[in-house]
């Protein structure tokens, strides 16, 4: 993948370059050129995008999110770089390059792809969505990945335009209660509308009566010693997952933890069951003996 500029540079003329795209080349962007007619791959789109936008460009939103590694953003539609505020904004095929005067001083060179930090990149990826849902999920993982701070995430949303940062700002709050994917984030909205549970504790680090540590509920009432589970098809899919998935609720059991476990599905779709499920294992608890696992907060970065 090349530029006619650099095409030029090393002595192909442009007549050389218009034969060669009737048959033997690939024109796939303005100024861009192909050295195959194969079709493009998704790291072939990055690079195109980065060509055509000219060497200060940077990679952000959904493609940097990508790129830096979080599986909720997606594949993108449309690949986002950044310019300075002195270059003039350009749209092309797959190509959005938008001009910033806050262009990222700080970056990150993923081989040929210069790349904006995960913090604007994620910021940038929520603000180009009006879907919290994708924010919540995008924001959760960077953040329990540790891709990026919460407070980095907090810099960049008061740092850039308030236009478009609802999305932002609830994928910042989804984050902040230290949920670990966008299931717990749902099930704890879901708890607190209820009069009967109290405000669990989220993926606390848990210990046995015997002082041994015990596998990590996703949601915690500690009056009672209640552990909550999510188990998604997502992340528990494969064998290995599966088998730990298994393990880890019978280390809980033969702690002596009551746990319910429930799956992102129900928890959508059938949100007045779930609740209800809860609420009546909660109050069956608090007429017996409780648990002696003790639970201790974990810190939200």
């Amino acid at each position: 993948m090349l530029t006619r500029a650099q095409l030029r540079a090393a002595g192909v003329s442009d007549a050389v370059v218009r034969g060669r795209l009737v048959s033997q080349w690939r024109a796939v962007l303005p100024g861009v050129v192909r050295l195959s007619r194969a079709p493009l791959d998704e790291h072939a789109r990055y690079l195109a995008a980065t060509l055509m936008a000219g060497p200060d460009a940077v990679i952000t939103g959904i493609a940097g999110a990508r790129l830096h590694g979080l599986t909720n953003a997606g594949t993108p539609e449309v690949v986002d770089l950044l310019v300075p505020a002195r270059r003039a904004p350009r749209r092309a095929a797959f190509v959005r390059v938008s001009r910033t005067h806050r262009m990222p001083h700080a970056r990150r060179q993923l081989g040929p792809l210069p790349v904006a930090l995960p913090a604007r990149a994620v910021a940038d990826a929520c603000r180009a969505s009006t879907d919290a849902r994708f924010a919540e999920a995008l924001v959760i993982e960077a953040v329990q990945r540790r891709a990026t701070t919460l407070t980095l995430l907090h810099d960049e949303l008061y740092a850039g335009p308030r236009q478009r940062s609802a999305t932002l700002r609830a994928g910042i709050a989804a984050a902040a209660t230290g949920a670990w994917s966008v299931a717990e984030h749902d099930l704890v909205r879901l708890v607190r509308r209820s009069a009967v549970l109290p405000t669990p504790l989220l993926n606390p680090e848990l210990v046995g009566p015997d002082g041994v540590r015990l596998p990590t509920p996703d949601l915690w009432f500690d009056d009672v010693g209640l552990a909550v589970q999510v188990h998604s098809h997502a992340y528990h899919a494969d064998g290995d997952a599966w088998t730990q998935t298994v393990r880890a609720d019978s280390a809980l059991a033969e702690a002596g933890v009551i746990r319910i476990a429930l799956t992102p599905r129900e928890i959508r779709a059938s949100p007045d069951d779930v609740l209800a499920r809860l609420e009546r294992t909660y109050l069956s608890l608090r007429t017996r003996p409780r648990t002696a696992a003790r639970a201790t907060p974990r810190p939200v970065r």
